[in-house]
């Protein structure tokens, strides 16, 4: 094995000057041979671990930018989204005070039914159309419980 490829070169002119000035190291070859296999297992080891810190780092930097680059899409989505969310909420709350001053109950299916039919062909809804109803929904569903959340506040 080759020494000079794993042992840095300052490593080996020091091992060498030691050998020189100590009278037992430099009779000694299986004392000094024993010395460098060591130093090339402490080198080995010490390289894989070096390694594996070097994977962690880069894997750690990787997910924390993977993860922010996903946090700033997600505010850019949600500012797309914002003004029509804002929109489809007043109406819904308008719709749902006036049910509750006629006595009767706004399910969140039923707005987001009377929105397409009569609403959607005024304003352009911003999810994908085979999803659209689904989205409402949701959306729909959400803001039903903040009005109820606000009126039992109220009360």
């Amino acid at each position: 094995m080759d020494y000079k490829e794993i042992i840095p070169f300052k490593a080996l002119r020091k091992f060498d000057a030691i050998c020189l000035h100590n009278e037992h190291l430099h009779e000694n070859k299986a004392l000094q041979q024993q010395i460098l296999d060591c130093m090339v297992d402490m080198m080995n080891e010490a390289r894989e671990e070096w390694e594996k810190l070097r994977n962690d780092t880069i894997k750690s930097v990787i997910k924390h930018h993977t993860s922010s680059e996903a946090k700033r899409k997600s505010e850019i989505k949600d500012q797309k989204y914002a003004p029509f969310r804002e929109y489809f909420k007043q109406i819904q709350q308008e719709k749902y005070e006036s049910a509750l001053l006629n006595g009767s109950k706004l399910t969140a299916n039923s707005f987001v039914d009377w929105f397409l039919e009569n609403k959607a062909n005024d304003i352009q809804i911003p999810y994908i159309e085979q999803n659209q109803k689904n989205k409402l929904r949701q959306l729909a569903q959400a803001n039903n419980r903040e009005f109820k959340k606000l009126l039992h506040d109220k009360a």
